[in-house]
């Protein structure tokens, strides 16, 4: 398993809510640091539903060495590990095809106070655009990742925490 350095620069992450429609949404990444402990990520705020709003999210761009590292190891699957708060998240992903960038996402439960391990292959993915799903559209090609990112939605308001252990690809 190869794992980048994804979670160890919270500077290289972006913070998009919905207050990019208008929404009141607010959150946070911030690092949980142990001695001796590899990094941590926390995603972090509170959802609100007002002026149309309810998501908050957050993104990464890989750069392009890590986006050569990634070509080069042919992963087939993204594995996170994270302590959950008992709300649903998706995991998401721009991808490089022909020339475009196609948005993905995957969904995923936490449970509270729990660490937890998923594994996510290709077709755990489906093609989104704006909030629309394109189920039936081809899966991801993991070789031709560009970036990765967590949001929480789906009318989920209210405080929520999720504490990213590890994020890696196999």
């Amino acid at each position: 398993m190869h794992t980048l350095a994804l979670l160890s620069h919270p500077g290289h992450w972006q913070i998009i809510n919905d207050g990019v429609m208008g929404g009141r949404s607010q959150s946070q990444l911030s690092e949980v640091v142990g001695e001796g402990q590899p990094h941590k990520l926390r995603f972090s705020g509170k959802v609100s539903l007002e002026n149309n709003g309810g998501f908050a999210s957050v993104s990464r761009t890989l750069n392009q060495e890590e986006q050569h590292l990634v070509q080069q190891g042919s992963p087939n699957r993204i594995n996170l590990s994270a302590l959950g708060d008992g709300k649903r998240y998706q995991l998401r992903l721009k991808v490089l095809k022909q020339g475009q960038l196609v948005g993905y996402k995957a969904n995923f439960a936490t449970q509270t106070a729990k660490e937890q391990h998923w594994s996510f292959a290709p077709e755990d993915f489906i093609e989104t655009f704006r909030g629309s799903d394109y189920p039936d559209r081809p899966h991801p090609d993991f070789t031709q990742l560009v970036a990765v990112g967590l949001l929480i939605g789906e009318g989920q308001a209210g405080e929520f925490e999720l504490q990213l252990n590890h994020l890696g690809f196999q």
